[in-house]
């Protein structure tokens, strides 16, 4: 029972200090993704069945909706493999891309501003108090890593001290999540991972 006991703990710890790989985004597939895989993500595309990005059609349902599309980078013209992309549609049918950060430490919780607004932002403690990431401009993006924690935030404009939006979080270990501003406000996503698109 003893030697048992023993052999499980040392099956835990062995789990939790797996190589380097079983962190990455495409260990979240059923599917295996592409060794050389891109991820996009297609915000405010609703009531479209498919949209054309980088030279590739990616089809689009409600359960890709917000979510990360694994794509070879083989297949898009400008992106390299390993980016994140977000996609985001504004109300006047035009189209802002923003390339995000890659985030490697499955340990820390990563916090993304995506900016498709027309204004410069921050992310703050909700009081305004802390700046947690600074000065984002349009169709760029910031990033933070924090270890998990319950707070409040709140995304404001560049220079301002009313906040935009404010949001009361408990945040858990490997979840990322983004706070995506646009024409219409800004809303809090939770990077989920969708298809691997061949």
């Amino acid at each position: 029972m003893r030697l048992s006991l023993l052999n499980t703990i040392c099956l835990v710890a062995a789990s939790l200090s797996a190589p380097a790989w079983a962190n990455n985004d495409t260990a979240l597939y059923a599917e295996a993704a592409p060794a050389d895989a891109s991820f996009v993500r297609f915000l405010g595309y609703g009531n479209e069945d498919s949209v054309q990005f980088d030279g590739k059609t990616f089809e689009l349902s409600a359960d890709t909706e917000t979510t990360y599309i694994a794509v070879s980078a083989a297949h898009l013209a400008e992106t390299a493999p390993g980016s994140y992309v977000t996609v985001a549609r504004r109300k006047d049918g035009s189209e802002v891309i923003v390339h995000e950060a890659s985030r490697d430490d499955a340990a820390r919780v990563y916090l993304f501003l995506v900016n498709a607004s027309d204004m410069a932002l921050d992310l703050r403690l909700a009081d305004g108090s802390t700046p947690i990431i600074q000065n984002v401009e349009q169709a760029q993006s910031g990033v933070r890593a924090v270890n998990p924690v319950a707070v409040s935030l709140g995304v404001f404009a560049h220079g301002h001290d009313q906040a935009i939006a404010t949001f009361d979080l408990s945040l858990r270990r490997g979840q990322n999540v983004s706070f995506v501003a646009d024409d219409t406000g800004v809303r809090l996503i939770e990077n989920r991972f969708g298809p691997v698109l061949r």
